[in-house]
């Protein structure tokens, strides 16, 4: 039975460690293995990257990850290697630890139908990193992994090891008396992240003790740098966004991202540094880095760098989903988009890749969306919600951002969750298994919507909690918080918390509670009565942000639309009160437009305001971004998933594909043809029954629509045209046509 060993010291800052063991092999032999380690690993056999781990997920499970290591064999003596990095407490806050760096290996090695067992015990050997030391990069949260300031040539220190206990792999995860392990060990749930063929970085500006080199696409990508240097000089790798420039004032801001050409561009970012040894060193960071320029600083002017690659490395998204059109930047919007999307989809979503990589609530339910607009692979999406089902504290209330060893609360992201899960059920929900696990789910669900009743006013209103009331990052609200909303409920919340319950009703349904479905429903009616009783300005035809204040933005008006506050043209007149320009109200920022979007589609709105919507992303495409910004207005992030709106739009209203019953039991293809000013568009949108595809044009006032849906999917279509006629597609490929 294989053991999990450990070093018998406690660091007191992270390290390295680097476990090792011997073994023969004759020839024809196999190996397959499972591994962990305690905090990161990777693993290597015969100097042959293998896998690395563990996934990130929640403080209750570990999980392990299983290989074929027979392409790595070789007759004769092998060797296996796993390079841990011991992260301390205020390192690294989305992953857990305990009190010693461990590792845990249990392979079977198989020759002719007899199998030896090759696993982690005190015969294997560990050496202790003592030429590295870590820290924080500038600006970057602690919840990213340290960055590393190498002295020179490694110096590995032995270490003891010792046994720790006995894997639970085979067992279970509790003992007979119901006592968990220090690590409760499941399998991986998500494949192995895509590590990309590596690529030169390109040098695009240098001068004395510095090279400049640039991706040309934001990337988070494995490194390899490669140089030669006099002996105890120093080099620094600083990893940056994008440039900075100055203006006549000397003030720096970020206009064109690859303003290389100019002057007063800089760059500035987090930094690993080396001391060089004066032979030939290579240098490979342990964890990816997240970068479109690289600067290299070094000491002596005669250093050689002899070869400098990155290899992009993200989740293993396919392609399924695809997109093409008229319109030459949407086409660019559209392969940013992905872009953005996988530099934020590692083991988990991140919000980014670059200062935190945090696993928000928000964030994650509409990475999940252009996910699975994307790829027809669901798999990151469940596990999402999975952790962030983990998460949920005493009150109901779930975390903000999980996995983290801190704990945060943003109410609205416990609500966007509820949201996730309806819209992962809409997508994914017809077969039982999925039914299954959704219904395992309905327990945390109805937990998180009671945690808000305690905060409820005379009102009815969901008032003031101990959290943080962040709705959007708008210039004037202090900490994303409109303002009142430190004192008095929030309309915005009060709206989700409707929309949030008939989502919940939604999943309740399917699942067949029905009678909670109906409750819940209720609740929802009762919220909206109360908000329009106290947050709506007769006057104005708007929606206050708070019962008092008299200050309006575009959030309230979308979530009043979306959790039917306001339906039919009450809600077209509304948005068109919101847009008119005689009342100031705050707008949505980039994290806030899908769900703008939405609400112009519910109140018919879309075609009129939807292009005027995209103008941030028209300027992002100006200042030759490869990523979507948090922000509009002097972003941090140059890269933020919940900014990938447009593939949403192009794929659901351009292509106009969206599910009608869960699990694309039946489709609705309704392209949205004159809102864009497109000539024609076409492209596929995956489903778990297979792929469908369009593609219309428009010519001589006439639009000529071909939509095939999967060979032989159990699936209804309807197919509705821009003139109005509603047909029902019988067969797996046919073409219409209208006049416009």
């Amino acid at each position: 039975m294989s053991e999990w060993i450990r070093v018998e010291e406690t660091p007191s800052a992270p390290r390295f460690y680097y476990f090792e063991k011997e073994f023969d092999a004759p020839a024809g032999a196999t190996l397959k293995a499972s591994s962990c380690g305690d905090t990161r690993y990777v693993l290597y056999l015969n100097g042959h990257l293998v896998s690395e781990g563990p996934c990130q997920g929640s403080q209750y499970v570990t999980y392990y990850e299983t290989e074929d290591l027979t392409p790595y064999l070789v007759e004769g003596k092998n060797k296996l290697m796993a390079k841990v990095l011991y992260v301390t407490e205020g390192f690294f806050i989305s992953v857990y630890r305990r009190s010693h760096p461990a590792f845990w290996f249990d392979g079977q090695l198989t020759v002719n139908g007899e199998t030896t067992v090759i696993s982690t015990d005190e015969s294997w050997a560990c050496f202790r990193e003592d030429a590295c030391d870590f820290t924080f990069g500038q600006g970057c949260h602690t919840s990213i992994p340290p960055f590393e300031q190498w002295s020179g040539a490694s110096v590995r220190t032995p270490v003891k090891v010792q046994r720790f206990f006995e894997s639970n792999m085979h067992r279970g995860s509790f003992n007979l008396f119901g006592l968990d392990d220090p690590y409760v060990m499941k399998p991986r749930p998500i494949p192995q992240m895509e590590t990309e063929p590596a690529r030169d970085l390109v040098p695009v500006r240098q001068g004395e003790g510095f090279v400049e080199f640039d991706s040309v696409n934001y990337t988070t990508a494995k490194l390899r740098f490669v140089f030669k240097a006099k002996a105890g000089t120093k080099l620094r790798l600083i990893f940056s966004e994008c440039y900075s420039v100055a203006d006549e004032k000397g003030n720096r801001y970020k206009g064109r991202r690859d303003a290389y050409d100019d002057p007063t561009a800089r760059l500035d970012g987090a930094w690993d540094s080396l001391v060089a040894t004066g032979e030939e060193q290579e240098y490979i960071p342990f964890w990816y880095r997240s970068f479109r320029f690289v600067r290299v600083e070094f000491e002596d002017p005669d250093c050689e760098i002899k070869t400098f690659t990155y290899a992009n490395f993200h989740y293993p998204l396919d392609k399924a989903g695809v997109f093409e059109c008229s319109n030459p930047r949407y086409n660019r919007m559209w392969e940013i988009g992905r872009n953005t999307v996988l530099c934020c989809m590692h083991e988990m979503y991140v919000d980014c890749p670059y200062y935190e990589q945090q696993q928000y609530d928000m964030d994650s339910a509409l990475e999940m969306l252009y996910t699975i607009r994307m790829s027809a692979d669901y798999r990151m999406p469940f596990k999402s919600i999975t952790d962030f089902s983990h998460s949920q504290i005493a009150d109901g209330m779930l975390q903000a951002n999980y996995p983290s060893v801190l704990v945060q609360v943003i109410p609205d992201f416990t609500l966007f969750w509820i949201l996730m899960v309806r819209d992962y059920l809409r997508y994914t929900g017809d077969s039982k298994v999925e039914l299954d696990r959704i219904r395992a789910l309905t327990g945390i669900m109805d937990r998180a919507l009671e945690g808000f009743v305690p905060y409820m006013t005379d009102e009815g209103l969901i008032g003031v909690t101990p959290y943080w009331h962040f709705v959007d990052w708008v210039p004037g609200w202090h900490a994303g918080v409109p303002n009142g909303g430190f004192t008095e409920p929030l309309t915005v919340t009060s709206l989700m918390y409707a929309a949030a319950l008939k989502a919940a009703a939604e999943i309740n349904e399917a699942v067949g509670r029905k009678g909670l479905a109906s409750e819940y429903i209720a609740r929802a009616e009762e919220m909206i009565v109360n908000v329009r009783a106290h947050c709506y300005d007769s006057e104005l035809g708007l929606y206050r942000n708070t019962p008092s204040v008299k200050e309006y933005s575009q959030h309230t008006t979308l979530w009043a639309i979306l959790s039917g506050a306001v339906t039919g043209e009450e809600a077209g007149a509304l948005m068109d009160r919101t847009f008119d320009g005689r009342v100031p109200v705050a707008v949505c920022s980039f994290s806030m437009n899908h769900y703008m979007f939405r609400a112009l589609e519910l109140s018919g709105r879309y075609n009129q305001y939807a292009p005027k919507q995209l103008q941030g992303w028209e300027t992002m495409l100006d200042w030759h971004c490869t990523t979507w910004c948090e922000n509009p207005d002097a972003p941090r992030s140059e890269c933020h998933g919940w900014s990938s709106a447009p593939t949403y739009e192009f794929s659901a209203m351009v292509l106009g594909v969206y599910p009608t019953a869960n699990g694309y039991k039946s489709v609705r293809v309704k392209p949205i043809v004159d809102c864009y000013d497109l000539d024609w568009a076409k492209g596929t949108v995956p489903t778990p029954r297979g792929i469908i595809s369009v593609a219309w044009e428009k010519r001589d006032g006439h639009l000529t629509l071909d939509v095939t849906l999967p060979e032989g999917a159990d699936m209804s279509c309807e197919v509705i045209l821009p003139d109005g006629q509603v047909l029902a597609q019988t067969e797996a490929t046919k073409q219409y046509t209208c006049k416009l």
